[in-house]
């Protein structure tokens, strides 16, 4: 077993596979750590020739059962219309979970040396899967399920991250009235767009190509999904922190979705300018998050890996902030011009001294 956890843990979730898998010998690989406190292992069993062997996704959660609990319950919720990992088996009590192995090739591992052709045929692929995704019905993910609301005070929550993490981190302050006036117009005009299920992190790093079954893309970390607007998947899958795009790319995906929605019969905007306005402001809202975020998992969890992203994510908080000043509503603009000359005056030149050396 390479990368080892604490003894006591080892055994103890050694000795559950065992009994699991009865009458089997098993490897146990532990896998590189993502955000989130989990841990995860690809199980193979090795009584079979090595190219015949199962292999399985463990899932170790010792301190978060609530969140598997979540996990097991979204994934019956969404199994039936998208390819999520199938549940093999399950012990809450304890925080082990073995699940079905999509295997090892991401979603940005296909976009790699990948031709414009290929690029677009994968970028479909997963906006077909995100359209199948917004088609469960909400009320069943709210009376059967329990999937709470993307309500005010979490989208609040969350873009507070920015003021309390990333502002600190480059050594300014935000101005509170601006601050405040950017914040509510933001969560009034989310809250107005069409609800749909939302995986809440539905990117690049969280869609693999099955290993079955190439023509489908599985679906994981999707135990946060909520009731929230009709444009937040789709800002994670086309402004990705972690890939980067022309602007023409995003717009000609952009409208390719809102055609896809229009097909499925799922509720989206009556124009493609209405749609747009939408993604952009989604996408403030999820930029000021994750600008906070990534900041939080450096200084509180010592995975400075992440700040490697924050130019990339700033990059595109701009591109919206400035589409919103320009083209947003008359009450949207009248919070985002004063923020964006705030911004340019005070945040990008603390910003771009923090950033400058390392990653810009």
């Amino acid at each position: 077993m390479t990368q080892p956890l604490p003894n006591s843990r080892q055994q103890q979730l050694h000795d559950w596979l065992k009994a699991v898998f009865t009458e089997q010998t098993f490897d146990l690989q532990s896998l590189p750590g993502d955000a989130s406190a989990r841990q995860y292992h690809r199980l193979q069993l090795t009584t079979e020739p090595q190219s015949q062997a199962a292999r399985y996704i463990v899932m170790d959660s010792a301190d978060e059962q609530d969140a598997m609990r979540q996990f097991i319950n979204v994934a019956k919720l969404m199994a039936p219309v998208i390819n999520v990992p199938t549940l093999i088996a399950q012990d809450v009590a304890k925080g082990f979970l073995v699940l079905q192995d999509f295997g090892t090739v991401e979603f940005a591992h296909l976009l790699v040396k990948a031709t414009p052709e290929q690029v677009d045929r994968h970028y479909q692929l997963a906006m077909q899967t995100l359209v199948a995704l917004q088609t469960l019905s909400v009320e069943q993910a709210k009376s059967e399920h329990q999937l709470p609301d993307y309500d005010s005070a979490l989208l609040d929550r969350e873009m507070d991250l920015f003021s309390e993490w990333f502002m600190p981190y480059i050594g300014v302050a935000v101005d509170p009235k601006l601050w405040r006036a950017l914040k509510a117009v933001l969560i009034q005009e989310i809250l107005q767009q069409p609800a749909v299920v939302v995986h809440r992190d539905y990117h690049s790093r969280n869609l693999m190509q099955d290993q079955a079954d190439h023509s489908r893309l599985g679906v994981i970390d999707f135990q946060d999904a909520v009731i929230g607007a009709y444009t937040y998947d789709l800002v994670s899958l086309l402004r990705d922190a972690y890939v980067e795009w022309s602007e023409p790319q995003i717009s000609a995906w952009t409208r390719d979705f809102w055609q896809l929605q229009k097909q499925a019969g799922v509720s989206t905007a009556t124009d493609i300018a209405q749609f747009e306005n939408d993604m952009n402001v989604m996408g403030v809202q999820r930029h000021l998050k994750v600008l906070g975020i990534f900041v939080r998992l450096s200084q509180r969890d010592g995975k400075d890996r992440y700040l490697v992203d924050i130019p990339k994510v700033m990059r595109d908080f701009m591109v919206e902030l400035e589409w919103l000043e320009a083209h947003g509503s008359l009450q949207m603009q009248q919070a985002v011009a004063p923020f964006n000359d705030y911004l340019r005056e005070h945040i990008l030149p603390a910003y771009q001294r923090q950033f400058v050396q390392q990653y810009i």
